[in-house]
């Protein structure tokens, strides 16, 4: 997924500031669990929960916790899309939550639901094999 302009923008101001002050929340969005697992471990005193928007039924876990010093004054989140990684909402035994609702979560939910991940992917059943070497080459 490639970031807006509005996000790029963003970065690149980043980039060329010196310093930085938010006042207000922040939202990052996390590319897999185990990314999120990290933000869940660092963020003092978390609120981890999974939920399900209402109209498209689009299904989220979201980290965040009340952040009171530079540079960011605010409540800071990470979000992951579950819809991305099926399996890992499954591990999280998310099945009944309905749609609009707000379901708690905890660091060892998480980390439970990760530790019961396949290692290759579902669609995979071996690792894929190292190329060989050719007879002959150095």
């Amino acid at each position: 997924m490639y970031p807006s302009q509005e996000a790029r923008e963003i970065a690149i101001l980043l980039k060329i500031a010196r310093e930085l002050d938010v006042c207000g929340d922040v939202t990052a969005t996390v590319d897999n669990p185990s990314e999120l697992i990290a933000w869940a471990g660092v963020l003092v005193d978390p609120t981890i929960v999974a939920w399900q928007a209402a109209d498209s039924r689009s299904r989220f876990v979201q980290v965040s916790s009340e952040h009171h010093r530079a540079p960011v004054r605010g409540r800071v989140a990470a979000v992951l899309s579950c819809d991305r990684h099926p399996e890992f909402w499954d591990a999280l035994d998310l099945a009944d939550l309905p749609p609009g609702h707000v379901g708690p979560l905890s660091l060892h939910d998480l980390t439970v639901a990760w530790d019961a991940l396949p290692l290759t992917p579902p669609d995979r059943a071996d690792p894929p094999e190292p190329p060989s070497v050719a007879h002959g080459a150095a």
